[in-house]
This record gives structure tokens, C-alpha cells and sequence, in this order.
């Protein structure tokens, strides 16, 4: 390698820095670059100028959400799991295989653990569970607010927000079956502790998902 160039003034390094650019636009390479660099900034620009309505403060034409699913809207969550952490950084970070059967809507499946469902490990193993799926959930939940802000910036706020509004109405009629079932006794607290905790988790997320998406949570 040549003995790097010195400059004796300000002016003269600022020529051959000039120069030095000059040649490299007029380059191929300098002129590809250039291109996809005008092409980049003119997309972002058309990104950011894109015609949608202000958001609203709160999603219209859907109910309020109930005194019980705002209480659960505030629970918090299990943010000192190391399960829970896992779950929410990746897909690929635990084996999510046992959660397919508690991420439904009850009733659920039966339960194919054999492990006496009155003990000690039973117990831990069902906390441990919703642990995991906890993260799962706020997971799904970060990826729907990514796609939604995506779809506000290429389709504008009035398909957004017909899309809310169908959702949360189908949100709040699942939720209405549950919590049926759940007044009807479906599951006992003792007897049958895990499906019971199991349901109580799916309505912890169905009132959390119904609260975020009337407060437009994702736009934030």
C-alpha cells in the first residue's frame, strides 16, 4: 500500500475530497450505488407522505371494554420468568409443542399428562406453562402491532381501522362464550387446576387484546 497523501490546509483536503467523489459518481459502481440510493430515498419519502387520516384516541364503533377486562388489562405480567423471557425474544427458543393445546379457545383437549394432577409437580409444571405462553402471547401480540403499523403506512388509517373493529368484535364474542363457560362451572379449581388456569389465562389475553386494540396500543 502507497504512503497516505498529506494535506496542508483545510481547502486542499477538501478539493481532493470533491475530486475524489467525482470520479466515484462517474464510476459504474459509483453510478449503481447512486441509483439505488435516489431509489431507497424516494420510496421512504413516498412511505412518509402516504394519506391517512389521524388515528382517534380510542377505537369507534365497538363497545367499551368491560370493568373486568380493563382489571385484567393492568394484571401484570410474569416478566421475572425466565421462561416467559425466552418465549417472548423467539419462536426458536424453547420447545412450544406442549402450548398448542392451551393456545385455543376453551374447552380445550384432554390433557394427556399422567402426572398425578394433585401434586407437587403438577402444580409447578402448570405454572411454568403459563409462564411460557404468557410470552408467547405478548410475542404474537408485538408482531400483530408490527404488521398493523405496516398496513397504516400503505393502506391508511380507515382500513385499519375497519379491520380493528372487525376483530375486536369477534374478540368480544369469544369472549362472551368463555366467559359463559366459565360461570357454568366448565372447570373445577381443584380437580381440574390446569384447565381451569388455563382458562382463566385465555381471558387475562382476550381482555388484555381487547383493551390494546380499542386504546390503538400498536400505533405507540
Amino acid at each position: 500500500m502507497g504512503r497516505r497523501r498529506k494535506y496542508y490546509s483545510l481547502d486542499e483536503k477538501a478539493s481532493a475530497q470533491r475530486q475524489s467523489n467525482l470520479r466515484y459518481s462517474q464510476s459504474a459502481h459509483g453510478k449503481i450505488a447512486l441509483s439505488t440510493y435516489r431509489a431507497s430515498t424516494h420510496l421512504r419519502k413516498q412511505r412518509r407522505i402516504a394519506p391517512t387520516k389521524p388515528l382517534p384516541d380510542t377505537l369507534p364503533l365497538v363497545p367499551l371494554p368491560t370493568p373486568r377486562q380493563l382489571e385484567l388489562y393492568h394484571s401484570p405480567l410474569p416478566t421475572h420468568s425466565h421462561l416467559f423471557s425466552e418465549a417472548l425474544r423467539s419462536p426458536d427458543a424453547l420447545d412450544e409443542s406442549g402450548l398448542a393445546l392451551w393456545n385455543t379457545e376453551p374447552p380445550f383437549e384432554k390433557d394427556l399428562d399422567a402426572t398425578d394432577p394433585y401434586s407437587a409437580p403438577y402444580v409447578r409444571f402448570t405454572e411454568s406453562l403459563t409462564e411460557a405462553l404468557h410470552g408467547v402471547r405478548l410475542r404474537e401480540q408485538k408482531q400483530l402491532d408490527a404488521e398493523l403499523r405496516e398496513e397504516l403506512l400503505s393502506q391508511g388509517s380507515e382500513t385499519v381501522l375497519q379491520r380493528l373493529q372487525h376483530d375486536v368484535l369477534r374478540m368480544s364474542q369469544a369472549w362472551r362464550r368463555v366467559e359463559k363457560l366459565e360461570r357454568e362451572g366448565l372447570y373445577h379449581p381443584f380437580h381440574q387446576s390446569r384447565e381451569y388456569t388455563m382458562l382463566q389465562h385465555y381471558l387475562h389475553w382476550l381482555g388484555r387484546s381487547i383493551c390494546h386494540l380499542y386504546y390503538l396500543e400498536f400505533a405507540e
